[in-house]
């Protein structure tokens, strides 16, 4: 049986791809940066198995980047989590090569001021999904749905993965798929 991906082993692999090294001795391990309105999205295809790790800042995603105090808040945040959970909508992948989530794991957590890797003051939120696909070798795009469900967020740049080779993509809401084409 084939070991999974973890989502160290997808972090390593992005921060590799992007050419961006973490700190050392610190807690600014998030080199790539907390910009609000932007969403950080690895995708890592290893045979039939798709990961894919996002990551955004709390306040792109729920509007406040601590823990809730109003039932509003709390509402804004269950949504939010929910919306998370539908992996499947918010990442599709081209219909030939038939990838199907198989599993997902949200962190929704507001209230920790160092989620993430971010910087102290600032907190962020993400998933995990992991999707596997019956025909890997005819993966060829991914259309990311994450604009509709999170309205503040402008820019999704993505870092990628596949057998054919590694790249990456801005998506914004005008322009959401991102082909999967190596860049190298």
């Amino acid at each position: 049986m084939r070991a999974r991906i973890s989502d160290v082993s997808i972090w390593a692999l992005l921060l590799a791809v992007s050419g961006v090294a973490p700190a050392r001795g610190d807690d600014r391990v998030n080199q790539v940066g907390h910009v609000h309105g932007v969403a950080q999205v690895g995708i890592i295809a290893d045979g039939s198995d798709v990961a894919v790790r996002l990551t955004a800042p709390a306040a792109t995603l729920i509007g406040f980047e601590r823990a809730p105090r109003t039932s509003d808040e709390r509402q804004t945040l269950r949504l939010a989590a929910e919306n998370l959970k539908t992996g499947d909508a918010l990442f599709r992948f081209n219909t030939e090569a038939g990838c199907w989530l198989a599993h997902v794991d949200v962190d929704a957590d507001p209230g920790s001021t160092k989620k993430g890797g971010a910087a102290a003051g600032h907190s962020e939120m993400g998933a995990s999904y992991r999707f596997s696909c019956d025909r890997p070798s005819a993966l060829a795009s991914a259309a990311v749905g994450l604009f509709v469900g999170f309205p503040a967020l402008e820019r999704v740049l993505v870092q990628y993965s596949t057998a054919a080779g590694r790249g990456g993509a801005e998506l914004t809401p005008r322009n959401p798929v991102v082909l999967l084409v190596p860049l190298q």
